[in-house]
């Protein structure tokens, strides 16, 4: 029996000629997004009001003041975080992946190959109707680490954005 060998080859690439994702001129997302969590935690702020409130007509007004204190400091540290974080969000598309960035105390940059994705959906919850706002998620093999969920986008953007990346991952040239 004759050995076949196939034409194998796996040469090392030179990584100074790969395309730098850390210098690509990010979008950024709508401004609505920072107003809807600064609701969010209003929300909360509220509930910690209330509790508050509970605590003095129960005569457990020491316990309280220190619970309702934590918790409003928590609250205050989120204001901080979800401002700080509004500049930093942001996202490009494009020729073979998406880049998403997002974070303030831990940031993380995700890049994101179309050919790893493997749906393509828009949530819009009723704050972010209210809002006019969408959220783009792609769902990837990779499982949910590598899920990308853009939160923020104009309505017709994620749209145009869902149509061009569904069209990305039915291309069999990706």
């Amino acid at each position: 029996m004759d050995s076949i060998e196939p034409n194998f080859s796996n040469n090392t690439i030179d990584i100074s000629g790969l395309p730098n994702f850390e210098q690509v001129a990010l979008n950024s997302v709508s401004k609505k997004l920072l107003t809807k969590h600064l609701m969010q935690i209003g929300v909360w702020f509220l509930v910690v009001i209330g509790f508050g409130v509970f605590m003095y007509f129960k005569e457990e007004v020491f316990i309280g003041a220190i619970i309702s204190s934590i918790l409003i400091l928590f609250l205050l540290f989120s204001v901080f975080d979800v401002v700080k974080k509004q500049s930093l969000y942001g996202y490009a598309v494009r020729e073979k992946d998406i880049i998403y960035q997002r974070g303030f105390i831990i940031s993380k940059k995700t890049v994101v190959s179309f050919n790893r994705v493997q749906h393509v959906s828009i949530n819009r919850s009723l704050l972010d109707k209210w809002l006019g706002i969408a959220t783009l998620k792609l769902f990837t093999a990779g499982g949910s680490g590598s899920d990308i969920k853009i939160p923020g986008l104009d309505p017709q953007m994620a749209e145009m954005l869902k149509e061009v990346l569904s069209g990305k991952i039915t291309n069999e040239d990706v």
